[in-house]
């Protein structure tokens, strides 16, 4: 699996550079990269860039709702982003559009990670 992780602006980008999340042995150490990236990583704020997927499995997003959890545990913020409207419409499908923050592209999520609210 190749992922890519980078920190701006105290946010963790993690990029999935892989068109098609398929494979069950591909899924886990998915799973496995992006909670080793949260373990090491002092960011409070984490965006998850899926631009370059086209295909995910429907076991993706059990994986996604396992690292959603990790992130809690660790009280990271996540957000996802860069989702093909094909993909777009199986997480409304499967309500997870409600769980996660979905984001247009890795910009938008930073923005609306920047923002300072009226308390903030």
């Amino acid at each position: 699996m190749s992922l890519s992780a980078a920190t701006r602006d105290g946010i963790l980008f993690v990029k999935f550079n892989d068109a098609r999340l398929l494979e069950e042995s591909q899924l886990a150490e998915v799973e496995r990269d992006v909670i080793s990236h949260l373990e090491k990583s002092t960011e409070e704020r984490i965006v998850l860039n899926f631009a370059k997927v086209q295909f995910m499995s429907s076991s993706m997003l059990g994986k996604l709702v396992k690292i959603h959890k990790k992130c809690q545990e660790f009280k990271v913020k996540l957000k996802l982003c860069g989702i093909t409207p094909e993909i777009q419409q199986v997480f409304k499908i499967t309500k997870l559009d409600k769980l996660f923050d979905i984001a247009a592209d890795e910009e938008a999520a930073r923005k609306a990670f920047l923002k300072k609210g009226i308390f903030g």
